[in-house]
């Protein structure tokens, strides 16, 4: 499924091309367009128009003497097509729509065939004997998956769903639903975007990135690459990873372009010289030799545009893997275990940064390998970028008080969430000692400073708008994270967790830790390649928790794993939104990035990725969370076991002695609740250890 984005059909320049030819090759591309810059004059010439022509494209853009380039808009325009595009490409895509009065294509209708025919199935026929409402539960999961698939409607309107299925079909309150969509974890998703939000309103990001790379008298390939996935990285694991392509994607174009733009003079300079009619045969000789680099050139500066679109794409995915706000899936494990005690945004960030950097770097060694190491582009120099910055001074005026204040602000979340269960959650508990303050609060006072602080170069306005909230802020995250979790309270309220649980929890046992990284982390990879991470999320997340109750192991062993792989998404342009916003900025350059171009550098990344990912959360999940140790008392007592007793049974759990543990009831309609069952597989009856 390689759907268009953008007004640019992607579908038939992706589905004829073998997956078996080489990326970068050039022997199955289609011909690099011309390029033209549009007069202000219409049709009259180009040098009489230029100065009444609208300032659209960089200096880097108009480099050149043989033609003029110019990319498809300004970074406003773009982030208003592509926000959307970069997590909904099927509902962009172009061609016949004969369905549902012009609305949907032919995938799309049976992807709403699918969905009614499966929900019919589970209502009606009710397979699933011991738990009835789980069969309801598996005909709303299936359904929402099929919509999200297909994209029959906007995904945020598809986690309604829930909330109108599970009460009709009796699985839960209409009030247990509506609890899902705005609770703590959904002020924290707003407190971190309004500051994200911020950032890319200053344009901070683009100036630092420039001022990096002017410290430099030349920057080679290697370096700027390398740069440019650096920042993309930093960026994502704080501000919406969406938002970060649309801030360095058109930069990376522009110098794509100016790499290729300089190829192509050469090339025409060295076809004048074989063209002259007086040449001699030396001069000729020399020519054409020139006129072969040259084409090499061009080819060359076409893969650095590619490894440039893809470096960004692969760094936004690994940036938000970092972090606990860094990716929608992270919310959905907020929601399912103590998060307060055990997940926290610090902890998070311990576990999952090393593991995040060591995924940048594969992705980076992985490019460098396949394009960069095999270029003869020079690198660009110093007065280029001193050009580019001057286009965006011009734009944005000088380093500004606002700049400063919002790097301020967010430097201040970042502090606050790192340092708040060691200096604030302490001291600030009630009179039992439960913990008062979590990241939502100290997330959210950053944000409020955005509207205190007068902005300068906007007179009589806070540094944020509201008008530019209203605009901007993406309030179909929210949706979606609620959706998912109300997904994840269906499951446990109907029963479905258990019986899916009961079945990957007898597999548990006979695998290794190792084994059983892999078998979960591949698995999941996989699915987030063909279903949206989301939507995978929202569905495996509950399972793996299940899963781990009924072999009695720590849920986090399942759950840290799983969680990972959402992030893994490398191999197809629509696994995840960076990568659709690659695949659509790409159209500025002469020839668009390819799905083999995603296949190829992805799968060699994928399965390096699922490898280190998978030996990395079993270190260091057993250094931060313990996860190897016996199943913890917090575990029983969150919604996602409700089957599950903390009794006073001494033994020997997972080689270590216990005076107490874990005992999980079964629900099966023979057992009606009375017996459990612990670590070493020994039965007990309830009454006794309760």
């Amino acid at each position: 499924m390689v759907p268009s984005v953008v007004g640019k059909s992607c579908v038939d320049q992706t589905e004829a091309e073998d997956l078996s030819t080489e990326p970068g090759s050039l022997a199955s591309s289609p011909k690099p367009p011309q390029f033209t810059r549009a007069s202000s004059k219409g049709s009259g010439d180009s040098g009489s128009g230029s100065d009444e022509m609208p300032r659209r494209s960089s200096t880097l853009e108009k480099l050149g003497l043989s033609s003029s380039i110019t990319r498809a808009d300004t970074l406003p325009k773009a982030h208003e097509e592509l926000q959307h595009a970069a997590t909904m490409p099927m509902l962009f895509k172009e061609g016949p729509r004969p369905f549902w009065g012009g609305l949907w294509t032919c995938t799309q209708l049976l992807g709403f065939l699918l969905a009614v025919a499966v929900l019919l199935f589970f209502c009606l026929v009710r397979p699933i004997k011991e738990f009835p409402k789980s069969n309801d539960m598996l005909g709303v999961t299936l359904f929402c998956a099929f919509f999200w698939v297909f994209e029959v409607v906007p995904i945020c309107i598809t986690a309604l769903v829930p909330m109108v299925l599970l009460p009709t079909l009796e699985i839960t309150s209409s009030q247990i639903v509506a609890q899902a969509y705005w609770n703590w974890i959904s002020v924290l998703v707003v407190s971190t975007y309004l500051v994200s939000l911020a950032m890319e309103e200053s344009r901070l990001p683009k100036r630092l990135v420039l001022r990096f790379l002017l410290m430099f008298p030349t920057m080679r390939p290697a370096a700027l690459l390398a740069t440019l996935m650096g920042f993309c990285f930093v960026l994502a694991m704080f501000v919406n990873s969406v938002a970060v392509m649309l801030l360095l994607a058109p930069f990376a174009t522009s110098l794509a372009l100016a790499a290729e733009e300089t190829a192509r003079n050469e090339s025409a300079e060295a076809d004048a010289e074989a063209d002259l009619e007086h040449a001699s045969a030396a001069v000729a000789s020399s020519a054409e030799r020139r006129r072969r680099e040259s084409k090499n050139l061009l080819k060359d500066a076409q893969r650095f545009g590619d490894a440039l679109l893809l470096g960004l794409a692969y760094a936004a995915s690994c940036g938000g893997m970092a972090t606990l706000t860094g990716a929608v899936a992270h919310y959905f494990l907020a929601g399912m275990v103590d998060f307060d005690t055990q997940v926290n945004w610090a902890h998070w960030l311990q576990f999952a940064g090393p593991i995040a950097v060591i995924c940048g770097l594969l992705a980076y060694g992985v490019l460098y390998f396949r394009y960069i190491s095999k270029t003869s582009v020079a690198g660009l120099s110093k007065e280029l970028l001193e050009a580019e910055e001057e286009d965006l001074l011009s734009e944005v005026g000088s380093f500004s008080r606002d700049e400063f204040l919002v790097l301020l602000i967010q430097a201040l979340q970042l502090a606050l969430l790192i340092l708040r269960p060691y200096v604030i959650s302490p001291y600030v508990t009630s009179f039992s000692g439960g913990v008062l303050v979590n990241d939502a609060t100290v997330a959210a006072i950053p944000a409020l400073l955005l509207f205190f602080l007068p902005s300068e170069v906007r007179p009589r306005q806070a540094l944020l708008s509201w008008p530019t909230v209203h605009e901007r802020l993406d309030f179909g995250l929210v949706l979606l994270v609620g959706g998912g979790m109300a997904i994840n309270s269906g499951f446990a309220q109907s029963g479905l967790n258990l019986i899916v649980g009961d079945c990957i929890g007898d597999i548990i046992p006979h695998l290794g830790r190792f084994s059983l990284n892999v078998c979960i982390i591949g698995g999941v990879t996989l699915c987030c390649q063909v279903f949206s991470n989301v939507g995978a999320a929202a569905t495996l997340l509950p399972v793996m928790a299940s899963a781990a109750l009924q072999a009695v192991v720590n849920p986090l062993r399942l759950l840290l794993p799983a969680t990972i792989a959402t992030s893994l998404a490398f191999l197809l342009p629509t696994a995840a939104p960076s990568n659709v916003v690659a695949l659509a900025k790409s159209a500025d350059l002469a020839r668009m990035l390819r799905t083999r171009d995603f296949f190829w550098n992805g799968l060699p990344l994928t399965i390096a990725a699922v490898l280190v990912c998978a030996a990395l959360t079993q270190i260091l999940g057993e250094v931060m969370f313990d996860v190897d140790g016996p199943l913890p008392r917090w575990a029983c007592e969150t919604t996602i076991s409700g089957n599950c007793i903390f009794a006073k049974i001494p033994g020997f759990v997972e080689g270590r002695w216990v005076q107490e543990q874990a005992c999980i009831i079964n629900q099966g309609a023979a057992a009606d609740g009375m017996i459990c069952r612990i670590w070493n597989g020994t039965t007990y009856s309830t009454a006794d250890v309760m």
